[in-house]
């Protein structure tokens, strides 16, 4: 594309140049007390929250018993280093396992994370990479695509959770009552269609593509239902909850809990009527919540 001999001149004289990413202050991430390890930002502390993955860490550091040793605090994306996302743990110092030296930033998703869970936690089931994977993968993309479709782009839910949520979260600013929360309500929608399109393949996310997502979530809450129900376990990992548990509690409590809509707003969410007639996955649900709340 042959740029505007105007903006070139501009441009010309008054280069845009981008700066390297510089480090963050040692001290800037820690407003932790001296007796805690780290500090653990997620979207929000809230029961009801609308975060899965923060769901989700926060779940395993309950499951863990290691939420004492962290200062917890909600957070925004744009505090995040580097990736721009959140939740993160960020570490005192820099954990060495074995000969590794692990980042002091890391993601749940991440081997860095087990690695160093493992070392606090020895007690709290190892994660089997080979072996959970592929069932964590029906969670982060079958489960997610779901998620995303129906909180983010089904207009009901959008205006009735997505919007009320964030302006609750600049409550204490005087970006409450303005179009702040709007224009983050349309960036996470547009965000979360980029992620769909990503995932699926396509340009738009047509009527057909909407089925074709319920229908990959459905397949994978039968497979996640299945497997609980033949293993005789009371949890997806065996007998003691793991990090897929955890996974799985994040996306489940609150499409289990939230008053999510269908897309035409008269009626619930296909996404929410297909968890509920798992009865083993709503019990997984309830028994993780059980333990989680008394933390």
């Amino acid at each position: 594309m042959k740029v505007p001999k105007l903006i070139k001149t501009v441009f010309d004289k008054f280069p845009l140049v981008k700066y390297p990413e510089a480090s963050l202050p040692s001290t800037c991430l820690f407003p932790a007390p001296a007796d805690k390890i780290g500090t653990a930002f997620v979207h929000s502390t809230a029961d009801d929250s609308i975060y899965p993955q923060s769901i989700r860490l926060l779940t395993i550091l309950k499951l863990a018993g290691v939420t004492d040793k962290f200062a917890i605090i909600p957070s925004s994306p744009h505090a995040a280093p580097k990736s721009g996302s959140v939740p993160y743990v960020f570490l005192r110092s820099r954990p060495r396992i074995k000969s590794d030296l692990l980042p002091r930033t890391l993601y749940p998703e991440s081997k860095a994370f087990h690695q160093w869970l493992a070392s606090i936690a020895p007690s709290f089931p190892a994660f089997d990479t080979a072996k959970q994977n592929p069932l964590l993968s029906l969670v982060d993309i079958r489960l997610r695509d779901a998620w995303l479709l129906t909180l983010y782009l089904y207009p009901a839910n959008y205006k009735s959770i997505l919007v009320p949520r964030l302006t609750q979260a600049y409550s204490h600013s005087d970006t409450s009552t303005s179009i702040i929360p709007h224009i983050l309500a349309y960036s996470a929608s547009r965000e979360a269609q980029q992620l769909l399109t990503g995932s699926t393949g396509v340009s738009r996310i047509t009527e057909t593509i909407q089925r074709s997502i319920i229908t990959n979530a459905e397949e994978a809450l039968d497979a996640l239902a299945n497997l609980l129900s033949d293993s005789g376990t009371p949890y997806i990992n065996g007998w003691e909850p793991g990090v897929l548990d955890a996974a799985v509690y994040g996306y489940l409590w609150p499409i289990l809990g939230l008053e999510l809509k269908s897309l035409a707003g008269d009626g619930q969410a296909q996404l929410k009527t297909l968890v509920k007639e798992r009865k083993a996955l709503v019990d997984l649900v309830e028994r993780i919540h059980d333990q989680v709340r008394k933390v």
